[in-house]
């Protein structure tokens, strides 16, 4: 698809959206692509965390992980977006 198209296909579902919350998540999709300070520095966290978990031998199985990775989005989709506190 091009990106003519992506953007005609978007424009439309955007136009016949309704519901604020979803737009809301679109606008912040599209709007805020940088990382604050604080987020930058959770994430090397979690990285260093990880890295040093992998060292010493602690990982978990496919299964395990898709588990994990889903509840971790179910969360962060019911959560407010970092520029919804920019906008309070």
């Amino acid at each position: 698809m091009t990106a003519a198209t992506l953007k005609k296909k978007i424009k439309a579902l955007v136009d016949s959206a309704s519901d604020a919350k979803a737009l809301q998540r679109v606008y912040d999709l599209l709007g805020d692509t940088a990382l604050d300070a604080g987020q930058a520095a959770m994430l090397k966290g979690r990285l260093d965390a990880a890295e040093a978990d992998f060292k010493d031998g602690r990982s978990m199985g496919a299964a395990e992980a898709r588990k994990r990775l889903k509840r971790s989005l179910k969360e962060f989709r019911r959560s407010p977006g970092p520029s919804a506190s920019k906008r309070a």
